[in-house]
């Protein structure tokens, strides 16, 4: 579902009795420590229960576009056994070549599965060629494309270059099925996914892209707004009108509510790396959902943008010139693109490292 509006604007921018759980329970909670307080385990700790995945009660507003634009294939349905095995493989260091990184280390959950550093380290200290875009509602880009570049024409497809990119995890499909297969916890999730104990590169990735897929930021402010459960500030709702209205600023042509994204590229970036061309060599980029973006900075591509406040830039200054935000309409248009942070989401224990208690 696309909100209609002329031209190309701002474009602003993822065996139960082997494992315990503290609640012994499958129903959600929130995690309230940080990364750096919270204590490694060997085992993934998984509740009795599996978390639900895969029949979020999700509002009409977003259904709708769910009824429109959604990616999941029909061979690979996001449920909730095959997003619990996606998730410990996501957090799992043990997909590295040495057991350094895992997919969690680029795409942090306190950070709604981005991160703060303009490029990512790999598992040699090596930096990634990009910025880590944030894995938020990777189900809605209608085309299925994934990566600043889309050169991955699927969810599924993606999840497995980065374990096999050679400064990002350095692993082959072959090492990562034997090394997998010789992880005890492995087989008996595996078993509860698809019905039996066989691991390979292909189930790994069905699993991954499950649990990528089933994050979907849908507790914001605007939300509640949208369903009637609350309202907008005089600065949220001016913001609003700006981000809508078509004209010098029309965010919503290339971040369409309700997920603020659409299936089409940017247009060209103006802080451009000239050696980057991204997609058809146009300099042209994907354009991320602006959910959560009060909480993925630093922004583009290329991370060149370190602020929202930057992002918007003085007149002539801001990323994309010609769509910049005058003086006076500044602070209302940031006021409306904090009410699309949902924190309830990126803080639930489902989502959460299950190697980290």
């Amino acid at each position: 579902m696309k909100y209609k509006t002329p031209g190309v604007i701002c474009c602003l921018i993822a065996g139960a009795s082997l494992f315990q759980y503290c609640s012994k329970s499958g129903s959600s909670g929130t995690v309230t420590g940080t990364g750096s307080t919270l204590t490694a385990s060997a085992t993934p700790q998984l509740p009795a229960a599996a978390f639900n995945y895969s029949n979020l009660p999700l509002p009409s507003h977003i259904l709708a576009c769910l009824a429109t634009d959604d990616n999941t294939p029909a061979t690979n349905p996001v449920t909730n056994d095959g997003a619990t095995l996606g998730r410990v493989l996501f957090y799992d260091k043990s997909l590295s070549k040495n057991n350094s990184v895992s997919c969690g280390s680029c795409h942090r959950p306190d950070l709604s599965f981005s991160d703060s550093a303009i490029k990512s380290k790999g598992f040699e200290g090596g930096v990634t060629a990009r910025h880590s875009m944030a894995l938020l509602n990777t189900r809605f880009y209608r085309s299925g494309k994934m990566f600043w570049d889309e050169r991955a024409n699927s969810l599924e497809e993606q999840v497995l270059m980065p374990i096999q990119n050679s400064v990002e995890m350095g692993m082959t499909l072959t090492e990562l099925e034997t090394k997998v297969a010789g992880i005890s916890y492995y087989p008996a999730l595996f078993q509860k996914a698809f019905g039996s104990s066989n691991i390979n590169s292909d189930r790994i990735s069905k699993a991954l892209a499950q649990f990528v897929r089933s994050i979907i930021t849908y507790q914001s402010k605007y939300d509640l707004v949208k369903q009637g459960q609350a309202s907008f500030t005089a600065d949220e709702r001016d913001g609003e009108t700006l981000f809508l209205t078509a004209g010098n600023v029309t965010c919503a042509g290339c971040h369409a509510p309700p997920m603020f994204l659409t299936s089409s590229p940017q247009a060209p970036f103006a802080l451009a790396d000239p050696t980057d061309a991204g997609i058809n060599n146009q300099h042209r980029f994907k354009s991320g959902s602006l959910r959560n973006i009060a909480n993925t900075a630093p922004y583009f591509h290329n991370g060149s943008v370190p602020s929202l406040t930057a992002m918007l830039g003085a007149a002539g200054t801001a990323p994309i010139p010609q769509h910049t935000v005058a003086p006076q309409d500044r602070q209302k248009l940031l006021a409306f693109l904090q009410t699309l942070t949902d924190v309830t989401t990126i803080a639930d224990v489902k989502y959460s490292d299950p190697f980290r208690q």
